[in-house]
């Protein structure tokens, strides 16, 4: 009858062990600290996609407001450098022949890990006596 009362407190008995909850407290420590980790990595990655996308914003109006320019009133060959916000954009307009400008706007900008440059290019075509 002892025997039998031992075996039902032991399958009564709920809880953690000391051993259990250490374990578990490891795992999520572990678990959070890489997550913590990554996070890090994101707003880095985030931060250098904002810089980038505002660059190509810089050249994208820089394209936009040469297009909407006649071309008669265009300096031709003379390169201008403009610096916005730490973007630094050097533009050149040329004739590209067959009644066409070709403009060519070279952005530069500085990220965590350095300079970073892109060349942009495009055709505006011009309508006569414009």
């Amino acid at each position: 009858m002892k025997n039998r009362q031992r075996n039902q407190a032991k399958r009564e008995r709920r809880g953690v062990t000391l051993v259990e909850l250490i374990v578990a407290l490891t795992i999520i420590t572990v678990g959070l600290l890489g997550i913590v980790g990554v996070s890090g990595g994101i707003a880095r990655s985030l931060g250098e996609a904002r810089s980038d996308g505002l660059a190509a914003t810089y050249a994208q109006a820089r394209l936009e407001k040469i297009a909407g320019t006649q071309c008669s009133t265009l300096t031709l060959g003379t390169v201008t450098q403009q610096v916005t916000l730490n973007v630094t954009e050097r533009y050149i307009v040329t004739d590209a022949g067959n009644n066409t400008r070709s403009i060519i706007d070279s952005v530069t900008w500085t990220t965590r890990r350095g300079t970073r440059r892109q060349v942009f290019t495009s055709l505006l075509p011009c309508r006569p006596g414009a």
